[in-house]
């Protein structure tokens, strides 16, 4: 402690310091009150300050303004006279710690140096426990920003209103910064709140809440989430606030539709492949008597009976190894002319064979037409599309009539495909389940995986798709898919 003290304007004689106990190894400071403001200005300050309050400095506000609050830690004592004793109690209302009626003995000083000391070390050991307490509250503080931001689930927190008042790491890497905000808004693209809410159960009775729900990240990604919702309190036990942390279960969803899906294929495709040889047998018999009997007839029908049915079952392998193997996207830009010409190469011949025409239209509204795909899986999913199609026109009898449109139009944001035919159309319930997992309109001939994969490999893509039909006039494939795949659809595959 510093071991100076300071008496300030003290009229001679007024203490007797030589009698003080602390006259012998402590430092004694007389000095006016310019004085000790120019001594403040250097930061060279005493631990107790003894100052004498008159007339003079009562009338002076701006002077005690500058002495009393500069102080800091410095223990302030006003010095009044036993006719002015109202003086002190003026000083005391200005910040001083205390108050010495004058004249003062040795030993009258000495308790209030003694006085002014207990309260220095009070001082500084508040100071250290609020500085204690201030870096526990710090490291606390860290810890559990440290665990909101890495947590790898959205959380944020929200007050009565549905503001977000708080979000970590991950929230904002999906759907941005937006405290302040409505989270139905932001996480729903809704204008309203929701009708079932876990946030606003948790306001009304205290208690978590959990919902599976589906939110949409900022750039249009699709999530399912699993909600839980837990209450903050203030120190009166009052909710003020609600932590919601949202568990991606996205992929979980996925696979259990998968497995799913899985035992139901093994019956269909059993089924439909003990039919396929079935036919395969029939085939092979016609191709076995007819070289007994040396009826090329015969064997030209079997061969073609054979080689129908080893081309379906091929396409059926293909479907069913295509959906059960699990593959990560390889995503590269692809020039979209070069990409249509490479889809269009088994295309263009099998249209040839039913003498169906063929119409291609790319227009392009930017100085490039590079767009960002998993070439591999996104080419069989038009391949399937065309082929489709190609069927659709031989099934309608009049396949040399017909014309099957491929159109592209290649925009700044956007690539736009679409896929129309002259074909036999769908009704409305063929038209409705199209995209339904072994669902098929060609009966025995198709395995009804195909236009579910398309679907799937478009959403894959961040891409919609839209289909239009009616019996007898036609089908029309509408496509549309992102140039730059979102980062958040990348990391979800």
């Amino acid at each position: 402690m510093n071991k100076t003290i300071c008496i300030v304007n003290c009229p001679e004689n007024s203490i007797e310091i030589k009698g003080s106990i602390f006259y012998a190894d402590t430092e004694f400071a007389n000095m006016t009150r310019g004085e000790l403001l120019e001594e403040m200005s250097h930061m060279q300050r005493a631990a107790i300050v003894f100052i004498y309050f008159n007339d003079d400095l009562l009338n002076d506000r701006h002077a005690i303004k500058q002495l009393i609050p500069g102080m800091g830690a410095t223990v302030v004592i006003a010095m009044v006279s036993s006719t002015h004793i109202s003086m002190g109690i003026t000083a005391l209302g200005m910040g001083a710690s205390d108050f010495m009626i004058l004249p003062a003995d040795g030993t009258t000083f000495d308790i209030y140096v003694k006085r002014a000391m207990d309260k220095i070390c009070i001082q500084k050991e508040l100071l250290f426990k609020n500085e204690y307490y201030k870096s526990r509250y710090s490291q606390s503080e860290k810890k559990y920003k440290q665990l909101f931001n890495e947590v790898p689930c959205f959380i944020f927190t929200l007050n009565k209103d549905y503001l977000i008042t708080d979000s970590n790491r991950k929230f904002n890497e999906y759907f941005g910064n937006h405290i302040g905000e409505y989270c139905f808004g932001i996480c729903k693209n809704r204008d309203d709140p929701c009708r079932i809410c876990p946030v606003q159960l948790t306001y009304e009775d205290g208690e978590n809440h959990a919902l599976e729900s589906e939110i949409i990240s900022s750039d249009g990604v699709k999530h399912i989430v699993l909600s839980w919702t837990a209450p903050i309190r203030d120190s009166a036990g009052n909710i003020n606030k609600v932590l919601v942390m949202l568990t991606d279960i996205t992929e979980v969803r996925r696979l259990e539709d998968h497995l799913s899906s899985l035992g139901v294929m093994i019956g269909s495709i059993s089924h439909g492949i003990k039919g396929l040889l079935t036919s395969l047998d029939s085939g092979m018999y016609l191709i076995n008597t007819g070289f007994k009997k040396g009826d090329m007839t015969r064997i030209s029908e079997g061969l073609e009976i054979s080689n129908q049915i080893t081309e379906r079952i091929k396409k059926l392998v293909l479907d069913i190894l295509y959906y059960t193997k699990t593959r990560r996207p390889v995503w590269q830009k692809v020039s979209a002319r070069g990409f249509i010409d490479e889809v269009m190469m088994p295309i263009i011949p099998a249209a040839g064979q039913s003498d169906i025409k063929l119409q291609l239209n790319v227009q392009c509204e930017t100085h490039d037409d590079y767009f960002e795909i998993d070439e591999k899986s996104l080419q069989s999913a038009f391949i399937n599309i065309l082929e489709n199609s190609i069927d659709a026109c031989v099934a309608s009898g009049t396949a040399r009539n017909c014309t099957i449109l491929f159109h592209c139009r290649i925009k700044a944001d956007k690539i736009v495909f679409l896929i129309k035919d002259d074909g036999k159309g769908m009704d409305a319930m063929t038209l409705k389940n199209i995209f339904t997992i072994f669902f098929s309109s060609k009966g025995k001939q198709g395995t009804g995986l195909g236009l579910y994969i398309t679907n799937k490999v478009i959403e894959q893509h961040s891409g919609e798709i839209k289909v239009r039909s009616s019996l007898d006039t036609g089908t029309k494939f509408l496509i549309k898919m992102p140039r730059i795949i979102p980062r958040t659809a990348k990391k979800k595959h």
